[in-house]
């Protein structure tokens, strides 16, 4: 079961806005949604006359969108409830939720249709919602929405539960965060990240791959039968809805214009490496190595910046003295970023936020998913984030970055159901993301007391710009391969027992990068390491997100009034962006 957000614009109209909203001034309710539909509906019915039809489309959105906003929540509910308590209960709820909603959606989606045949001439704000509800992608068969229901929690589960023991000494074992990460991102013990990498690969995917190839055929199965070609079609419409057979191509085009800077940074980072583990393990003109760029997946390089840069002014770890010296904890963190929006004219988080977020790791002996994600709970003034947040600068970011999704969840919550979504899967990721660009610069970092000054010179200038290539550069082929592996996946160019090796050559071929170790056995299931894979979270949002967030940035230091470097560019305090950004 599927319900599409349906705003996606077309891509070649990028820095189009969102659909059109009234800005909130206050937490509006679900009874607000439901009476601005009766307002609606008595001034239609002054203006048309006795329009039978038209009122009784009116008649199903009001009891669509109430009965869409309860169920939403209950399952908001349960899957934040699972993701900060992974146990068989509290999965089991989420597929049941899962299976209730997938038979609603049926039910409504097939009576939208009739009313959306008949819609021509009506308000444009109501023939959209038939339209969007009309297209929600959903099974009709109730045994098969259940079974990929319980395979999805499945999935879930093993990647959340998933830990690394030593195989010497007390035999400890590792969960990924802040384990494992931590390892990826600090060790240069070439054998240490082989183990962590390795460990967390063979912990994972293997117990996935059979189901994973069972899900794949259902959702194919799924998409056929509302229409569809494959579940790779139903993908394209999300990210185009004008132009979804040229999606594909549009990203091909998008990855070709980035790829010589790509190039060149590749080539950069693999001469320095191999000065520091050797010219037998990094190889000039070979791939390098996964394991050695400082992240589990090799997604974001910046954790190598101490090895690689030329000039490392340690800017970032100086941050990091400076959360250490004002004892930071991470509740900090999300105040800090609140701030951040609120300063520039954006919306504070609500009680509701500080109530029920998980900002830290639990100590009670839970199993959690600690992949940062923020959460609507679709009641108009309950927003979450979970987070196993630790004091170092990623999570820094990485907390502006998912606290962008609350601001943008609040700014359409006032909206009927079928509207609550962004203009594109990509503008949610660039919200915090363009956010983010200003966070980190050393202007900012200054301002609010984490370095004691701003340092400005030419060589502070190029450390800053590779560290920013290195986290954002180095993003875009992976971004673009993810989905590019699914797409072939769903479309059946590539069968259960080449999962794995598929997934090497792609990322041989498009980012320069192999495993350290031979990865051809069949039973493999690499791609389930990555957390969006078993999660069915599509992936392209974050490559749109890494393009549009450059533009997003630059548009809003033109707002503020900003002469200069944009990398230079801290947005910080500027009403005037803030009104542009939203």
């Amino acid at each position: 079961m599927r319900l599409l957000w349906r705003f996606m614009l077309p891509l070649s109209l990028l820095l189009v806005g969102a659909a059109s909203h009234t800005r909130r001034k206050s937490q509006h309710d679900n009874e607000a949604r439901i009476l601005d539909l009766l307002l609606q509906e008595l001034k239609l019915t002054e203006e048309r006359g006795n329009d039978d039809q038209l009122k009784e489309a009116l008649d199903f959105l009001r009891d669509y969108n109430q009965e869409a906003d309860l169920m939403s929540h209950r399952m908001a509910l349960y899957e934040f409830d699972f993701n900060t308590n992974v146990t068989d209960i509290n999965s089991k709820k989420v597929e049941d939720q899962q299976v209730l909603f997938n038979s609603f959606l049926q039910t409504q989606k097939f009576k939208a249709e009739k009313f959306y045949k008949e819609s021509h001439g009506w308000p444009d704000d109501i023939s959209r919602q038939l339209k969007f509800i009309s297209m929600a992608v959903v099974s009709t068969d109730p045994h098969l929405a259940r079974e990929m229901a319980e395979i999805s929690s499945n999935l879930s589960s093993i990647y959340a539960s998933a830990k690394v023991c030593e195989t010497s000494g007390d035999k400890k074992c590792h969960d990924l965060e802040p384990d494992l990460l931590d390892t990826m991102a600090n060790s240069r013990d070439y054998d240490e990240l082989l183990w962590a990498w390795k460990g967390w690969h063979d912990a994972t995917g293997p117990k996935m791959k059979s189901m994973y190839a069972r899900l794949v055929e259902l959702m194919n199965n799924e998409a056929k039968e509302n229409g569809y070609a494959d579940e790779a079609a139903v993908w394209m419409e999300e990210n185009d809805e004008t132009n979804p057979s040229g999606f594909e191509a549009l990203s091909d085009k998008f990855l070709a214009d980035i790829m010589p800077l790509y190039t060149e940074l590749h080539a950069y980072v693999r001469g320095r490496l191999a000065k520091t583990y050797g010219s037998d393990r990094v190889q000039d003109n070979k791939p390098i190595s996964v394991h050695l760029l400082g992240n589990m997946w090799a997604q974001d390089w910046s954790s190598i910046n101490p090895v690689v840069n030329p000039y490392p002014n340690k800017l970032f770890q100086e941050a990091e003295k400076g959360m250490k010296k004002e004892k930071l904890k991470p509740i900090d963190f999300f105040k800090i970023a609140e701030e951040f929006y609120t300063s520039i004219g954006l919306l504070p988080m609500t009680d509701a936020f500080w109530k029920y977020s998980m900002i830290t790791k639990p100590t009670d002996g839970r199993t959690v998913q600690c992949h940062a994600a923020a959460h609507d709970m679709g009641t108009g003034d309950d927003f979450r984030i979970h987070m196993c947040t630790e004091i170092n600068m990623f999570d820094f970011y990485v907390v502006h970055h998912e606290m962008g999704h609350i601001e943008y969840f609040m700014e359409y919550a006032d909206q009927p159901y079928g509207f609550r979504g962004g203009a594109h899967a990509g503008f949610h990721e660039a919200i915090g993301d363009t956010i983010g660009l200003s966070v980190v610069t050393p202007k900012h970092l200054a301002t609010i007391g984490l370095v004691d000054s701003e340092e400005d010179s030419d060589e502070n200038s190029i450390s800053f710009l590779l560290n920013l290539a290195l986290q954002k550069v180095a993003f875009i082929p992976f971004g673009y391969t993810i989905d590019k592996w699914r797409w072939r996946v769903f479309r059946g160019d590539i069968k259960p027992n080449d999962y794995t090796s598929s997934w090497w050559n792609m990322h041989r071929e498009y980012r320069g990068v192999a495993p350290p170790v031979p990865r051809d056995d069949p039973s493999l299931f690499d791609p389930g390491a990555k957390y969006h894979v078993p999660a069915n979270v599509p992936y392209s949002r974050y490559f749109i997100s890494h393009l549009l967030q450059f533009q997003f940035h630059e548009a809003l230091c033109a707002a503020a009034g900003y002469k200069g470097p944009l990398h230079k560019c801290d947005i910080y305090r500027s009403t005037d962006a803030g009104a542009k950004f939203m």
